[in-house]
């Protein structure tokens, strides 16, 4: 175990080497200069030479990638090349709580409900139940985010007078205005989710009862909810932890169409403003860190099995 995650620790840090390079040139093959979207399209030639002389942006790109690594591994993510040139860190920090927010509630209403409607559609498989639990997941995993979220929020305005609010209210502020804020954006990035897992845990679940320990539980004599609940569901959790874990790191920095609709500043905005005034050190900074959570995500889920299933071994 301890040479598997040895293993997996240096794959993760070649892995992260690679996607920085691969931003860092990236950036620079957007189409603009860094210098005029600064200056405005009115700026002379000289004033603009001389600032991306101050910004570095003259020397070889190896030169600017070296800088930015060395900085990164003192501790040092930047200062946003717009934004009142305040550190990338404090940015990030900033803007934080409303993507965590929100992504712990999407992920709240996606496993339970999901994992509720999956367990429903394998067990009542070919009933009603079952036909009415995947005409829902299919329809969530048709319908587009930002089309259930614009369709949501004119629903809500024009029957109920339900407007979201314009500043993020903290859940240890006020939890109730909280949940009211953050309840609908969840539901719209959460419907998707839902519908993903609830098809996960019908295939799981049906091939999981056809197993011989089933029968066999069910020989003995035990209850069917002992059999579902004891037996089943925990060889059913181990496919949903792995959609589950990667699905929350993927939250982290893909809410950037429902952080729109819904007026919330989180990640996704911050990284959208990033790309659009071509900030690099602010995208590059953001990229690197969800490249290294989903890493440390995907090493988590693989632990995690052998916990899970003991009949998992690393070798």
């Amino acid at each position: 175990m301890k040479q598997y995650i040895a293993r997996r620790l240096l794959l993760a840090i070649v892995t992260l080497i690679g996607v920085s390079l691969l931003i860092f040139l990236i950036m620079r093959a957007i189409p603009g200069d860094v210098a005029v979207s600064i200056l405005g399209e009115g700026a002379n030639e000289q004033t603009v030479a001389e600032l991306r002389e101050h910004l570095g942006l003259n020397d070889p790109w190896y030169m600017q990638y070296g800088r930015w690594v060395k900085d990164m591994m003192g501790g040092d993510m930047g200062r946003s090349l717009f934004l009142a040139n305040k550190p990338v860190s404090l940015l990030m920090t900033e803007h934080f709580p409303v993507t965590l927010n929100l992504s712990v509630y999407t992920m709240a209403i996606a496993v339970i409900l999901g994992v509720t409607l999956g367990m429903l559609s394998g067990l009542f498989h070919d009933t009603w139940i079952d036909y009415a639990c995947r005409v829902f997941s299919v329809t969530g995993l048709s319908i587009p985010v930002f089309w259930l979220g614009l369709m949501i929020l004119l629903t809500m305005v024009r029957l109920f007078a339900w407007t979201p609010e314009l500043v993020w209210v903290s859940p240890f502020e006020s939890f109730w205005r909280n949940l009211q804020q953050m309840f609908w954006p969840a539901v719209t990035l959460g419907y998707f989710q839902v519908a993903f897992i609830a098809r996960m845990t019908r295939s799981s679940i049906l091939e999981v009862l056809v197993e011989e320990y089933i029968r066999t539980a069910r020989a003995k004599g035990l209850r069917e909810q002992i059999v579902v609940l004891k037996h089943a569901l925990r060889n059913v959790v181990i496919p949903i932890v792995t959609i589950g874990s990667l699905q929350f790191v993927a939250l982290l920095g893909g809410v950037v169409v429902t952080e729109r609709v819904f007026n919330l500043k989180g990640w996704g905005a911050l990284l959208v403003s990033g790309v659009i005034n071509h900030d690099y050190p602010l995208v590059q900074t953001m990229i690197f860190i969800f490249a290294g959570l989903v890493i440390l995500a995907n090493l988590f889920t693989d632990i995690l099995y052998g916990w899970l299933d003991p009949r998992i071994r690393y070798q």
